[in-house]
């Protein structure tokens, strides 16, 4: 179910060298900065803000738009707020057959938080490990690593999926967070209607339109982590039919601690300016136009130019700079005929620059069509066909090569979806399915069946079971990986070697579902979702000879070879129970559970990978508390208990949120949030840096 937002009932709320392979195979080393991912950003702000105050000169600002209806819903509401991930179209919370949680606009704003992972964690069933100032391992339903790569992300339908790796850097996604207007997370697979990577669940990040962001919005925060943090919106009328708005924002971070207790090298500065035109053509046809763009450097421990015969040198801090930008357009409308078409396209291009580990500079081009045809009968069919192109230069190092350095993929798609009502506003069977064929793995089936049976107005029962596959990337087909070991007592250095296999195919995934949501009283509802899931062809590292280099020896190599060696079976489940105790005070309590069991296909040697079964909690649980206070006040309370990894070595945790805010005048809101307020220090993730507790003072002003 949707998350609770408290009813506001008194004032609106607010916006809120050498290499061991052959020779042919050798590319040039780099180890400069990028510096154009800057010079992008600064271009962006400048054009942003010369845009918005010409405009804003022409056009008399409007006062900030009153918030979304999803401010004032009240539980029993909140099942009807109409959602469009699980079907591609608008539906009902409560009739969805997927297992769906809604991240409204007021829960983001109550919980104080100004960061999309950080944000994430107020979904059931999401597994985000922090890592370090502005690194993340998050993943849905197990797998969970710094590559996690069976999670579908998107920010107004684009997705920011990354062909290197089938996964998402979580460090350059961001967007002005009183901009969105919900995050609809799936749990589960959703390939027939999303395609390949969309195996164990979905997020769409939705933002606003820009009719809902007239006038003006500043935002600055400093914190013990977030040293400083500012943001600039404003929204204007260009015309009657013409909404847009444009903004921009800063943020600098302080480092995390090392698991030593020595002080991290993470430190971040980031900026990003965007814009949204949303044009009202007519009452049935709209077109919409974004944008942005985005530079940071990113402290880190980079790895050092070492030589094959000599020992390893520790890595060096230094940084990470990454940039891009994004432009996208999308026109709907609504057909006569009461069918709906919905064409989009969008141009992104990314630059990651790690100095000894790898250089990319990416172009995508993706256009999707969809058309909802009007009801027939008993029947609803929507289907819609999609093209993605995306090509690469990777400057390659000691350290990491991908052979070709640059490489250009297409990616075609058609998917048809048919609703089929057996009972008249009772029970619905779809079925539906997904052709897509990708330049690794040749054309790949998604098909889905799903049932959804309203017991009554306030009771809905559903069940599924479906296909999803995660396609090859880069790193599983092209990679050339050498890291050096320090093994004690070795007289020769030792190096690890992990290659890519062009023979690398799809990891398959067969899913069974199925879902209870039930309002029991106006102030009380659940939503209980069950899983099983059925995994092949998982990714695993098979071993080779290790050899001796030399004569005398130089060095010792272990190789590894990638491939699909494992399979896999996971069970569980999600419980969200929403209770409005008394007026002013509700409470959500959400739990997760997962017990992931992996196993080699007879002929695999790959032993290590089983233990990345250990890499997400057994159990997950939260309980949200939502209470206003007398005098404007108002206080939000996360308790979140996080289980062992097992796989990793790292205790459970228990954290403590805390968000007091305070609306002194109606365009006014100031607010105290402390993170980890009952820990000073906790371990979220194998390998990663301590999350120490942290504050942050922060004023939101709109007018």
């Amino acid at each position: 179910m949707a998350g609770i937002p408290i009813a506001r009932r008194t004032r609106p709320s607010l916006d809120g060298a050498s290499l061991p392979h052959d020779d042919a195979r050798i590319r040039k080393p780099a180890c400069r900065r990028v510096t154009r991912g800057a010079r992008v950003l600064r271009f962006g702000c400048a054009l942003t803000l010369t845009v918005a105050g010409g405009l804003a000169a022409a056009v008399p600002a409007r006062a900030a738009a009153d918030a979304a209806d999803l401010f004032e819903l009240s539980i029993e509401e909140l099942g009807r707020v109409r959602v469009t991930s699980a079907a591609r179209r608008s539906e009902p919370l409560q009739r969805v057959t997927s297992a769906m949680y809604v991240i409204t606009a007021e829960d983001i704003r109550r919980s104080g938080l100004n960061r999309l992972p950080e944000i994430l964690r107020l979904a059931p069933g999401v597994e985000v490990a922090r890592t370090g100032t502005h690194s993340w391992s998050i993943s849905i339903r197990g797998f969970n690593s710094d590559l996690s790569n069976k999670l579908l992300v998107l920010i107004d339908g684009r997705s920011v999926y990354s062909p290197l790796f089938a996964g998402v850097f979580w460090d350059a996604q961001d967007v002005l967070v009183q901009d969105i207007e919900r995050i609809e997370v799936i749990s589960g697979p959703g390939g027939t209607l999303w395609g390949a990577n969309a195996v164990n669940g979905v997020i769409n990040i939705i933002t606003r339109p820009a009719r809902e962001t007239q006038g003006s919005l500043v935002d600055v925060a400093a914190g013990s982590e977030t040293r400083r943090f500012a943001g600039l919106r404003h929204g204007w009328q260009a015309g009657a039919d013409v909404a847009a708005r444009a903004w921009v924002k800063y943020a600098e971070s302080d480092a995390s601690l090392e698991q030593t207790g020595e002080p991290g090298v993470d430190d971040a500065r980031r900026g990003q300016a965007g814009f949204r035109v949303d044009w009202e053509r007519s009452e049935n046809d709209r077109l919409v136009f974004q944008g942005d763009a985005y530079a940071a450097e990113l402290g880190d421990w980079l790895r050092p130019e070492f030589a094959l015969g000599t020992l390893p040198g520790p890595d060096r801090p230094g940084t990470v700079d990454i940039g891009g930008f994004n432009l996208l357009t999308r026109w709907d409308r609504n057909l006569d005929t009461g069918g709906h078409v919905l064409l989009q396209a969008y141009l992104d291009h990314t630059a990651r620059d790690a100095p000894g580990t790898f250089d990319e500079r990416r172009h995508t081009l993706d256009v999707d069509f969809q058309h909802d045809v009007a009801p027939a009968g008993r029947h609803r069919v929507i289907w819609g066909a999609g093209v993605r192109v995306t090509s690469d230069e990777l400057d390659n190092t000691t350290f990491a090569s991908f052979i070709p350095d640059s490489r250009r993929d297409e990616t075609l798609s058609l998917f048809v979806q048919d609703d089929i009502t057996l009972l008249e506003d009772e029970l619905v069977l779809t079925a539906g399915t997904k052709l897509e064929h990708n330049d690794y793995s040749g054309w790949e089936a998604q098909p889905n069946l799903r049932l959804g049976w309203a017991l009554a107005d306030d009771r809905f029962l559903w069940a599924a079971v479906s296909r999803a596959v995660r396609i090859p990337a880069r790193l599983d087909s092209d990679l050339e990986l050498v890291a050096p070991l320090v093994v004690p007592g070795m007289p020769v250095p030792v190096y690890f070697n992990a290659r890519g296999s062009e023979s690398f195919r799809s990891e398959e995934l067969i899913a069974t579902e199925a879902g209870y949501r039930a309002q029991l009283g106006p102030d009380l509802s659940i939503d209980v979702s069950l899983f099983r899931h059925d995994y092949d062809r998982l990714q695993t590292q098979e071993p080779g000879a290790i050899s001796v280099v030399g004569d005398p020896p130089r060095y010792l190599l272990i190789p590894a070879t990638l491939a699909n060696g494992m399979r896999g079976e996971a069970r569980g489940g999600t419980l969200v129970a929403n209770w409005q105790v008394l007026e002013p005070w509700r409470l959500q309590l959400q739990y997760a559970y997962l017990d992931l069991d992996l196993e080699l296909i007879p002929g695999s040697s790959g032993a290590g990978s089983l233990a990345l079964s250990g890499n997400s909690p057994t159990h997950q649980a939260t309980l949200h508390s939502f209470l206003e206070l007398p005098q404007q006040f108002e206080l939000f309370t996360s308790i979140r208990h996080v289980d062992e990894l097992p796989g990793l070595g790292v205790p459970g945790y228990t954290a403590v949120d805390l968000s007091l805010g305070w609306n002194p005048l109606d365009d006014l809101r100031l607010s105290l949030t402390v993170r980890n307020l009952t820990d000073g220090e906790h371990l979220e993730f194998g390998g990663g840096n301590l999350i120490e507790r942290s504050a942050l003072l922060r004023a939101v002003w709109t007018f």
